[in-house]
C-alpha cells in the first residue's frame, strides 16, 4: 500500500443517493476536490456499480464484498481476481451488514493476498480483532454494530476499545481504522489521536447536503 498519513474509506452501501443510476453522479461530485492533504480517499462500491472504476481513474475503488473463489463455475459470486481485472484495488470483508463465516473470511483473505487485492476486515469488538489479525489482512476496521448509522460516534462511546484494537493491529503490522457514527471533524481527529490510521464512513457523507464539502471539512486540519 502507498504511504499516506491517513485513509478515508467511503462505503457507498446501497443508498439511492450513491448507487445504481445515481452512483456516477455521486462520484462526479468529488472530481476536483482538493486532496493535497495526503489523505487517501477510497470509494467502496456496491457490486452493481463496480464498472464505474474505469470511468474515474483519478480515484481508488474497493468492492463492498468478495467471495472466496477464483475464476470458474461460480454463479452469483465474484472473485478477488475479477475485481482486480476491473480496476478495483481492494475489498471490504465481514461488514456487519454482510457478515461471513470465519472460514470464508480466511479463504477470501488468502486468495486476495495471493492475487494482490487489498483487504479490509471489519470486526465488532477487540476479541474479533485479535482473531482476525491472525489472518493478516491489510486493514482491520473496528465497527460496533449498534452504532452504525447512528448519531453516537465510536470515538465517544468506545474510545478505550479503539485503543485496544489499535494495539492489536500494531503488534501484527496491520492498519487499524475506525467506523460507526464517524460524522464530524472531531470524530475524525479523535480516531487519529487514538492511533487509528483512518476511518470507514457512509451515511455521514452520503446523506449530507453537499457530500464533497462535508468530506473536505471532515479531513481538514486533522
Amino acid at each position: 500500500m502507498e504511504n499516506h498519513s491517513s485513509t478515508v474509506i467511503i462505503n457507498l452501501k446501497h443508498y439511492r443517493e450513491s448507487s445504481s443510476a445515481h452512483a456516477e453522479r455521486f462520484i462526479e461530485g468529488f472530481v476536483g476536490m482538493d486532496r493535497s492533504s495526503g489523505v487517501r480517499i477510497i470509494f467502496a462500491l456496491n457490486p452493481i456499480d463496480l464498472r464505474l472504476a474505469s470511468s474515474f481513474p483519478e480515484f481508488e475503488f474497493y468492492s463492498q464484498h468478495a467471495d472466496p473463489v477464483e475464476y470458474g463455475a461460480h454463479t452469483g459470486q465474484f472473485s478477488p481476481q475479477s475485481l482486480l481485472d476491473l480496476g478495483i484495488t481492494g475489498t471490504l470483508l465481514n461488514h456487519s451488514e454482510k457478515r461471513i463465516s470465519e472460514d470464508a473470511l480466511k479463504r477470501t483473505v488468502d486468495i486476495s493476498r495471493r492475487c494482490g487485492l487489498n483487504t479490509v476486515v471489519c470486526c465488532e469488538n477487540a476479541t474479533e480483532a485479535s482473531r482476525f489479525a491472525a489472518l493478516k489482512p491489510d486493514r482491520i476496521a473496528y465497527e460496533p454494530p449498534e452504532l452504525i448509522g447512528g448519531r453516537v460516534s465510536v470515538t465517544t462511546s468506545r474510545p478505550e476499545i479503539i485503543s485496544e484494537v489499535v494495539n492489536i493491529c500494531n503488534r501484527s503490522g496491520i492498519e487499524a481504522i475506525v467506523g460507526a457514527g464517524v460524522k464530524t471533524p472531531s470524530d475524525y481527529r479523535m480516531s487519529l489521536k487514538l492511533g487509528a490510521r483512518g476511518v470507514l464512513i457512509a451515511s455521514g457523507i452520503i446523506l449530507a447536503n453537499d457530500p464533497a464539502k462535508t468530506l473536505s471539512s471532515l479531513i481538514e486540519n486533522p
